[in-house]
């Protein structure tokens, strides 16, 4: 794929014929974005169809339900899906498994981007992955099998009106569901802390409760506003206390978080750029991916960042359990973070030597019957705090969580090469690193190589983790 210089995340919605649902599913998307306050040079959405109608304009038995649901018609042409369109995309969503086949069968490097649209949103809820939008398809691909499709998912385009406002009813609730989830995590230019404090201060009896941050190394100023200014900045206080930072030096990052009940200030809070929502947990679940986006942003090119849990040793060794999002992270950390320091159960980020920055952030947990995940300090979860001397990469250790694998752990060594081809989903900003594979190469084997455990549940690793650090202390 062609390097692009601009920093959009670009979209392709694909149907059939691109003036049916393709069409309806693109104009659906953009204004939902711009609500959601993500500008057109952070998510660019487009559509092209898998049939060639010339430079047609939208279906007539799709405008007028376009128009009701607050799309634009104007200016539609339709495009065939090719080459270069395909080479230009982050992500191409279709309208069902068959119309993924044929883009798959006609652009084959387009495989980990191509998704159904159905598929991608549910995956987003199922694993909620913390990292740059950029990276997402790569990772979700890893977990594609949770999405368990069926004919009931695919969103056919009928013949008729009464037909098509089934799955037009469908689409919108789709886009709503991305807008959703791709606000936390769109690229953004970082705001510096003085610069929103002070365009908050112009707001006519508005509260402002900031909380001061710290994600490996970065400096977070986040604003409380809105009627729950002063709860959600409690809350953060307590989940969030290993990650908090004394004040004094400025801030890399600066947010501002909005917990509202009425829906209108909902609407502009999201359109200035806040994370907003109606309730403490709400908001508190959306900023754990906001904070953590933004400071792996600030880190790009600087440091390694692999998404996985860390635990510390006595001596400072970290052990970086790597695994794809939803696969058993934040369980592995609550379960070994009682027998060893709690470095981070979602990204363990170090400089090109192998020296570790924790960031012991609440624990993201599923709980059922809440919308978001439930943040959960790691003080009431009773884990170990780092061991108070220098962190260093002490093992990079693959996880294969197999539920009926049995009682004991399976250790076994893996090629370095094969190694890295599967961990380079895995992190973050990896191209932009300086000669990035021999980067990597070079810190993993100072540990003694990578390995790959299997297992069936995490407390049975206990024992294995110091066997496992084989890294210099």
């Amino acid at each position: 794929m062609p390097v692009r210089t601009g920093l959009a995340f670009r979209v392709v919605l694909v149907s059939t014929r691109n003036s049916t649902c393709a069409a309806f599913a693109e104009r659906l998307l953009r204004p939902e974005l711009a609500a959601a306050g993500i500008e057109s040079n952070a998510i660019r959405v487009s559509s092209g169809g898998l049939t060639d109608e010339g430079a047609a304009t939208i279906d007539p038995l799709v405008e007028p339900l376009l128009r009701t649901y607050g799309g634009n018609p104007g200016g539609f042409r339709a495009r065939l899906l090719d080459q270069d369109i395909v080479d230009d995309a982050d992500l191409i969503l279709t309208m069902s498994r068959a119309e993924s086949g044929l883009v798959v069968e006609q652009f084959p490097r387009a495989r980990r981007r191509t998704f159904t649209i159905v598929e991608y949103v549910r995956l987003h809820a199922l694993v909620d992955p913390v990292a740059p939008l950029r990276e997402h398809p790569f990772m979700l691909t890893e977990s594609r099998e949770l999405a368990t499709l069926d004919v009931a998912d695919d969103l056919l385009c009928p013949d008729s009106a009464d037909g098509f406002s089934a799955v037009a009813t469908k689409l919108v609730n789709l886009t709503q569901d991305l807008a959703d989830a791709w606000v936390d995590m769109a690229p953004a230019q970082a705001t510096r802390g003085v610069d929103l404090a002070a365009t908050i201060a112009h707001r006519d009896g508005t509260e402002v409760v900031p909380v001061l941050l710290q994600a490996f190394g970065v400096k977070v100023d986040l604003f409380c506003t809105g009627d729950g200014a002063s709860a959600l900045a409690k809350a953060m206080r307590t989940a969030w206390v290993r990650c908090l930072r004394p004040a004094g030096d400025e801030a890399e990052v600066a947010l501002e978080a909005v917990v509202d009940d009425d829906p209108g200030r909902l609407r502009i809070a999201r359109a200035r750029g806040a994370v907003a929502g109606e309730t403490v947990p709400d908001v508190m679940h959306s900023l754990a991916s906001a904070i953590t986006v933004r400071a792996i942003d600030q880190c790009a090119g600087q440091a390694i960042m692999l998404h996985a849990a860390g635990l510390a040793l006595p001596d400072g060794r970290v052990v970086a359990f790597v695994a794809p999002s939803g696969t058993g992270k934040t369980t592995l950390s609550r379960a070994l973070g009682r027998h060893f320091g709690y470095v981070s159960d979602e990204t363990v980020a170090m400089d090109l030597d192998g020296v570790i920055t924790p960031y012991p952030k609440p624990l993201s947990v599923i709980v059922e019957g809440l919308r978001g995940k439930e943040q959960v300090s790691p003080d009431a979860d009773s884990l170990m705090p780092v061991p108070p001397v220098p962190l260093r990469l002490g093992a990079v250790v693959l996880l294969n969580r197999v539920a009926d694998a049995g009682p004991e752990p399976v250790v076994e060594e893996v090629p370095l090469l094969a190694g890295i081809a599967e961990l380079a989903a895995q992190i973050s900003y990896l191209p932009r690193l300086r000669s990035p594979l021999q980067s990597l190469a070079r810190v993993i084997e100072e540990t003694g190589g990578l390995t790959r455990v299997t297992y069936s549940e995490a407390a049975s690793l206990v024992h294995v983790v110091p066997l496992l650090a084989r890294g210099p202390a």
